[in-house]
């Protein structure tokens, strides 16, 4: 029996780290506590795989627990088997679990790490590593609401593409300021869409000039409603916007935090820079909040994939304006 004991350590390590996870990860969603905890937050997303990475060194085998590779990468196990549950469960999307995962996988290592120290400080383990444990299983639950008794401000980020296209800044015009819907031969590889984001489909304009609006809709019952605030006919122009979520479906997609407490696209404006009779160099830009308590980090994610959609939609724009 004893040779199975590091087998069943190990095991009961990886059940106690991602039951941990779940539960925290159910809590933190409930309707009951809604108004307290959420998992956009430092107490979920930092101090939450930090207690399971801890979990993970706490019940391992006594000789992994001063292990160096156990405790650095011991973890991260659990951390992975907690994504894909909560993708496979839908709780999450996959985007929301790629982008949490970094995060996840190094608190972990430092939850390990953190275990470690102290089963190398103390002499003898007894009831002072079990009180130390349940400390860092209760950080989560003590340091969110602590949290949200702090003011968030707003980082508003600009993110800039641009492509060449061959063709006059009239035709360029014509296919930028209303979108024929977009067909499957005109799709191409996206990182967003990968990742479970909608792809846009059409745009319609009411009329030309400031004041008209844009609707531009997108899968999934996503919409933005785009009022003209700049209009430079074969030149430039600038849209004020505003997410429409009111079709969008109750799913793990995050389609529903846009325009909210989080996360919103305010402006974005096209500009047609002219390089020769036949050849334009088109830029695309936009605006967007975001409202977190760890913008760096966000603000990576959010610029990574606002360029990946323009310069998607560009691609587009191109092909079409080539065409004629």
């Amino acid at each position: 029996m004893s040779k199975f004991k590091p087998f069943i350590s190990i095991l009961l390590s990886l059940i106690a780290a991602v039951g941990y996870g779940i539960f925290v990860r159910l809590a933190f969603t409930s309707e009951q506590f809604s108004d307290l905890f959420g998992t956009i937050s430092i107490g979920f997303l930092f101090f939450t795989p930090l207690a399971l990475g801890a979990l993970t060194v706490f019940f391992g085998p006594d000789d992994y627990r001063t292990s160096w590779p156990y405790f650095i990468l011991g973890p991260w196990v659990p951390c992975l088997i907690f994504g894909v549950i909560a993708a496979a469960f839908t709780w999450e999307a996959w985007i929301c679990v790629v982008m949490a995962l970094p995060i996840f996988l190094t608190m972990s290592t430092i939850g390990g790490l953190v275990m470690f120290g102290f089963f190398k400080i103390i002499e003898k383990p007894g009831k002072s590593e079990k009180g130390f444990m349940g400390l860092l299983l209760l950080a989560p639950f003590v340091i969110t609401p602590l949290e949200s008794l702090l003011p968030t401000q707003d980082s508003i980020r600009v993110v800039h593409t641009q492509i060449e296209v061959k063709a006059s800044p009239e035709t360029v015009w014509r296919n930028i300021t209303r979108v024929a819907e977009i067909g499957e031969a005109e799709r191409q590889f996206s990182f967003f869409h990968l990742a479970g984001l909608p792809r846009p489909l059409y745009a319609t304009l009411s009329y030309d000039g400031v004041g008209g609006i844009r609707r531009g809709q997108w899968e999934g019952g996503l919409a933005f409603v785009e009022t003209i605030s700049e209009w430079n006919p074969n030149r430039a122009y600038t849209m004020q916007m505003a997410a429409d979520t009111s079709l969008v479906k109750p799913s793990p997609l995050p389609l529903k935090e846009i325009g909210g407490r989080y996360f919103d696209v305010i402006e974005g404006r096209y500009v047609i820079e002219p390089v020769s009779e036949n050849k334009v160099i088109l830029h695309f830009s936009s605006t967007h909040r975001l409202t977190t308590r760890f913008h760096f980090y966000g603000g990576l994610w959010t610029d990574f994939f606002m360029r990946d959609v323009q310069n998607y939609i560009l691609q587009i724009m191109k092909a079409r304006s080539e065409s004629e």
